[in-house]
């Protein structure tokens, strides 16, 4: 290497042209790409710095005039004690640079930053950050320009030594003033409460994953309500860390986008599982998506009284993904207004639980079950016993149709479209067993009928000042439409 070193003394700096999106330098050849790059005021290119071993790095900042070009790339990345070379870059509010990667593997990676003292660190105007490992241990020790808006800051961390110093701080001690978007993941969640989030700011999202139990030991010692997250847009919780939804304190005139919430196994659940009913305060929320085992904890959420949902999503593919809520009573699940509600599979059979605004206006209702088992518990309440109100848009597919009985539609119920489609006679059996015009629908504009389907329009009532605009039956096979030609004219009624 010394050879090389004297071999590039007499290139002369500046001399040599790269066109590349990005240069990966680790080792000795970091001091190799720093000196050629020395004085540089072309085109930069992303860079990716990494060096293992402490002599290098030592050497480099001995000639600090060599760094100054670096300040000026649009994406930064150092690796191992490549990081000690942050402070010496100084970054001012000015710099180009967009975003910066810190990935330390051992704590001596960090250790001449963390002597430092906090926020001494500048990192400019920096729009997305990124800390891995150990490299999270000096958060607190960055300077984010106070205009700046940081678009996105990812923490990372799978050890628990990895945050064991910022565990030790104070909570809110770090402050994130304007900051969009914030990720933790594994370990990095339990230094959330360390995060102070100010309180008028608007988070984009705020997105946590914990993949082990281990991950939020300690965050789960907070009190519930206790951890301020501010206003947030998207909310994603996923496996463990949805256990932490409780901890989180949200600003009371927020209204988020959405909130999504995941998990593989019902252990990540055990901690919401022995709250009370509608304990969990969510406030407003326009779309609210339950995967799997989480739809579980339904009933231990609470909306604000004035919440106007655009969308509520629930999909459920076994029965033991809703087993305490299908024991419920009728009506006991505080949904109110809903604007759009798509249930699948097994999640239909939640529908009687729900409590709808009696004055919600529902722009979409879509059901689709494909085994009879998912609706067996429906299939045994009364007619007009499920309260839907007013829906505009009302789809019902496969076994769903067989439920078409139990709906009980407000009186002054308007239907835009009604879409009833059943590609297996079996779908609608026991609608074929009731008399002609029994099956109340009341006002529709727009009628569709697929395959099967078709065979239920004789027993379909409308109202009788019922002006329909449209009427579209499509039947798959000829036989699909047998039973209606022998019908006598008029045997069905749809108004005019």
């Amino acid at each position: 290497m010394k050879q090389v070193r004297e071999n590039i003394k007499t290139i002369p700096k500046n001399s040599i042209q790269i066109n590349t999106k990005a240069i990966l330098a680790v080792g000795n050849g970091i001091r190799v790409l720093l000196e050629l790059f020395s004085g540089s005021d072309e085109y930069i290119p992303d860079l990716v710095l990494e060096s293992p071993t402490k002599e290098n790095i030592e050497e480099i900042l001995e000639t600090a005039s060599y760094l100054d070009w670096v300040g000026k790339t649009k994406n930064l990345k150092l690796v191992g004690r490549a990081i000690q070379l942050l402070p010496a870059l100084g970054l001012h509010e000015e710099s180009k640079i967009e975003e910066i990667t810190l990935r330390a593997y051992d704590p001596e990676h960090i250790a001449e930053i963390f002597s430092t003292e906090n926020s001494s660190v500048s990192i400019g105007g920096v729009k997305r950050l990124f800390l891995h490992g150990h490299a999270l241990q000096i958060l607190p020790k960055l300077g984010i320009h106070g205009e700046s808006v940081m678009v996105c800051l990812e923490l990372s961390a799978d050890r628990p030594e990895h945050i064991a110093e910022i565990l030790r701080e104070d909570n809110e001690i770090i402050l994130m003033e304007k900051v969009r978007r914030l990720e933790l993941r594994g370990y990095a969640i339990q230094i959330l409460p360390k995060l102070g989030i100010h309180g008028e700011s608007v988070m984009e999202g705020l997105i946590l994953s914990a993949y082990f139990p281990e991950d939020i030991t300690e965050i789960l010692k907070e009190r519930n309500n206790s951890i301020w997250v501010g206003r947030v847009k998207l909310l994603i919780l996923g496996n463990y860390a949805t256990q932490i939804f409780p901890k989180l304190r949200i600003h009371e005139d927020n209204v988020m986008e959405v909130l999504r919430l995941y998990v593989e196994h019902p252990e990540q659940l055990t901690g919401i599982f022995g709250l009370e009913n509608n304990s969990i305060c969510i406030g407003k929320m326009k779309r609210l998506e339950l995967r799997k085992i989480t739809q579980k904890i339904l009933p231990k959420l609470r909306f604000h009284e004035e919440n106007v949902m655009e969308e509520l999503e629930l999909d459920a593919y076994s029965p033991k993904h809703l087993t305490k809520v299908l024991k419920m009573n009728n009506n006991t699940i505080l949904a109110g207004k809903v604007k759009k509600l798509n249930l699948r599979s097994y999640a239909i059979g939640i529908l009687p639980k729900l409590r709808i605004h009696e004055k919600n206006v529902m722009d979409e209702l879509e059901l689709n079950a494909d085994s009879s088992k998912q609706i067996t518990e429906i299939l045994k309440t009364e007619n007009n016993s499920i309260w839907i109100g007013k829906v505009k848009n009302l789809k019902l597919r496969k076994h769903a149709l067989k439920i078409l009985s139990k709906l009980k539609f407000h009186e002054e119920n308007v239907m835009k479209e009604l879409v009833l489609c059943a590609d297996n006679t079996r779908y609608i059996t026991e609608i074929l067993k009731m008399d002609n015009n029994s099956l109340w629908i009341g006002k529709v504009k727009n009628l569709k009928l697929r395959k099967h389907a078709l065979k239920i329009l004789p027993k379909l009532k409308f109202h009788e000042e019922n002006v329909m605009k449209e009427l579209n039956l499509k039947a798959g096979s000829s036989k699909q439409i047998t039973d209606i030609l022998k019908k006598e004219n008029k045997a069905s009624c749809w108004g005019r």
